[in-house]
């Protein structure tokens, strides 16, 4: 499979390759194009260089709202609590918002009044119908809707092909994708009204195929051709949608840890139809095991450079349509 960074540095060989070819041959048949060829090179280079080290403008929260899916763990909980330390108006979006949960809870009790919690299950018609109402009814003096919407709920459940079963399949693209549409879709009329921005979390996993994680992997390449067509659409209305890559960063979410885990290979193994245990042998599966196990001992288990890029797609004023992060794309692949 190719890697696109290996297909980029290649390209960028061959083009100055090509270029500096070519400048050669003026400079011994036309000098004057060589020094204007030269002129134009040093011009662009110093250009892309002002772009690249110019400070990016940001916008101000105050009086801004958005609304962020998965906010009970991990990167929504931090980023939730990072924009309202920003001065925005923060509705972070829990499964367990009003049973309970203990990080809508310490998302009350940290932060400032302007940030509220909301029951959303992302799979649930009623519950984001709710939600976008209590949105409407609370949000800021002035505010001509909802500057941005972060989806970023998410399930995993690894296992190759043979051994997850279809309803599975299904659970994972309903939260994983289908929830990102069905609220996307939901608060789409508030969005277009602010000419705000549409924040979608995907994974290097929409990118790549990793064993283990095929329906993983599949929902979240829906998520990327679904941000990609909204996109397209969205122009016409100011709407931005931007798509976040994160690398490996399972343990710093509530999706890979220990017990998190344990409980996903029990669900497989249990669930596994006779033959196919048979077929495969327990000693395979179990091999499996520790080699996933090993590489998400491996991932890193600080959320914040996410969190950090996840805040830049909601607060530039001219964010990218897409950022990576993490540079464990390769690895994600090979040692799978």
């Amino acid at each position: 499979m190719l890697n696109p960074l290996h297909v980029f540095y290649t390209a960028s060989l061959v083009g100055i390759s090509a270029f500096s070819g070519l400048l050669l041959l003026l400079y011994h048949c036309a000098p004057v194009l060589y020094y204007l060829a030269s002129g134009i090179l040093l011009g662009s280079v110093g250009y892309c260089l002002v772009l690249y080290l110019a400070p990016k403008s940001r916008v101000n929260g105050n009086g801004k709202a958005v609304f962020i899916t998965g906010c009970d763990s991990g990167f929504g909980f931090g980023l939730a609590k990072r924009l309202d330390s920003l001065g925005f108006t923060v509705f972070a979006g829990c499964l367990l918002a009003d049973s309970g949960g203990e990080g809508a809870k310490k998302l009350r009790a940290e932060c400032s009044s302007r940030l509220s919690t909301v029951q959303i299950d992302v799979t649930d018609d009623g519950q984001v119908k709710a939600a976008v109402q209590q949105v409407k009814d609370r949000l800021p003096t002035g505010s001509k809707g909802l500057y941005a919407l972060v989806n970023n709920a998410g399930i995993w459940q690894p296992g190759e092909t043979e051994w997850v079963s279809l309803a599975t399949y299904r659970r994972v693209m309903e939260v994983n994708t289908f929830g990102t549409v069905r609220v996307t879709k939901a608060f789409l009329p508030l969005i277009r009204r602010a000419k705000g921005r549409v924040v979608n979390i995907s994974s290097v996993a929409g990118l790549y195929v990793a064993a283990m994680a095929g329906v993983y992997c599949m929902a979240k390449a829906a998520l990327e051709f679904f941000s990609d067509a909204l996109r397209h659409e969205m122009h016409k209305w100011g709407v931005k949608v931007v798509i976040v890559e994160p690398g490996s960063f399972g343990p710093s979410t509530n999706i890979l840890l220990p017990n998190v885990y344990k409980q996903y290979i029990e669900n497989v193994r249990n669930k596994m139809e006779k033959a196919v245990k048979e077929d495969y042998g327990m000693e395979y599966f179990d091999f499996k095991t520790k080699q996933l196990r090993a590489w998400i001992d491996c991932q890193p288990k600080d959320p914040t450079p996410v969190i950090d890029v996840m805040s830049d797609a909601v607060t530039l004023s001219d964010p990218s349509h897409r950022y990576l992060v993490g540079a464990d794309f390769e690895d994600y692949i090979t040692t799978m």
